[in-house]
């Protein structure tokens, strides 16, 4: 056997047996295809695969969305678990027992009555993903491939710096030096670690504060049904998203910004709240949404600015391309 077919017969096993190639699963992720309620209808359907466990259990949530009025559609969860090179599906579900299977990128399961979904593996990208910064952008962490990340912009030196401008969270959270109050446009990007054994709060678990003070949840949320505020994309302990617009763990994910920082009375008091617009993965959750306060933070100042704030949840989040335009008065 030659090297290099060596080589690639070792990388497929170690895909398959989820122990040689860190990071590496070949089934969690998003699928599309094609629903079949009975023989005559069709309709375009979905799923997400959730890892949940060892790299031997997995969640499975399928959808299809009706293509007519007084259609159903389908929202169900199924439970699968891997032996080998195939993910085995099967349970109760929706009043049905499903049966099906993954392989080699195809998610194919159905019930005794002729329901069945027929899905392909697919790759979802953040159409913000490497967005370039505008020339009057504050770089706080240049998108630099190739190259080890510029930590001079953040004061928490302790964070680990990783090749192609990727810092990952180490050691306490990291503010920013310069401090910011509204934001016309702000970017970043960041990438969560895959723990299957973990849930809810316990699985990717950081923060981005504007101001210092007003938190964007980051969380790894993939494939939650059951969303809240304490979610990806959440303004924290205030409002969910309004969309769970969440990739896979060890993908790339964008927000993408605006904010308005708090209006100060004369003694520092709030004399109106800080609003902020929100885009994850290039999809609209947060709509000028309004952030009360109720704490002294800015007594006697006469402008309510703070930090970026990115926060240590001990979880190796990895962050990268953070930028920003500051709004003109």
């Amino acid at each position: 056997m030659s090297p290099s077919r060596l080589f690639r017969e070792c990388v497929v096993l170690a895909l398959l047996n989820g122990t040689a190639l860190v990071g590496a699963n070949p089934f969690m992720g998003e699928y599309k295809g094609t629903y079949h309620p009975d023989g005559k209808t069709s309709m375009e359907a979905f799923a997400q695969v959730v890892a949940e466990g060892d790299d031997v259990h997995y969640r499975v949530v399928i959808g299809a969305k009706p293509q007519k009025e007084n259609q159903h559609g389908i929202h169900t969860e199924l439970y699968a678990h891997r032996k080998g090179s195939t993910v085995h599906i099967g349970g109760p579900a929706g009043g049905y027992y499903w049966n099906g299977q993954i392989q080699n990128g195809h998610l194919s399961v159905r019930t005794g009555y002729g329901q069945h979904v027929e899905l392909e593996k697919t790759v979802r990208k953040s159409p913000t993903e490497g967005l370039k910064p505008p020339q009057d952008a504050v770089l706080l962490l240049p998108f630099q491939e190739g190259r080890t990340a510029d930590m001079n912009a953040w004061r928490n030196t302790q964070w680990k710096a990783l090749n192609n401008g990727v810092i990952q969270v180490n050691k306490g959270s990291n503010n920013s030096k310069q401090l910011f109050g509204d934001i016309e446009h702000f970017h970043l990007e960041f990438k969560l670690p895959l723990e299957p054994n973990k849930r809810g709060q316990g699985r990717g678990n950081s923060g981005v504060y504007f101001a210092g003070t007003f938190e964007v949840q980051v969380l790894d949320s993939f494939g939650i049904t059951a969303y809240t505020n304490g979610d990806c994309g959440g303004l924290y302990n205030l409002k969910r998203a309004s969309v769970n617009a969440c990739l896979p763990p060890e993908t790339w994910q964008t927000y993408d910004v605006k904010f308005r920082a708090p209006r100060l009375n004369a003694d520092g008091s709030i004399r109106e709240n800080a609003r902020i617009t929100v885009h994850h993965n290039n999809v609209l959750i947060h709509n000028d949404v309004e952030i009360p306060y109720s704490g002294d933070r800015w007594k006697g100042k006469k402008a309510a600015t703070g930090p970026i704030h990115l926060q240590d949840h001990s979880h190796p989040i990895q962050y990268r391309n953070i930028w920003l335009v500051e709004a003109k008065p």
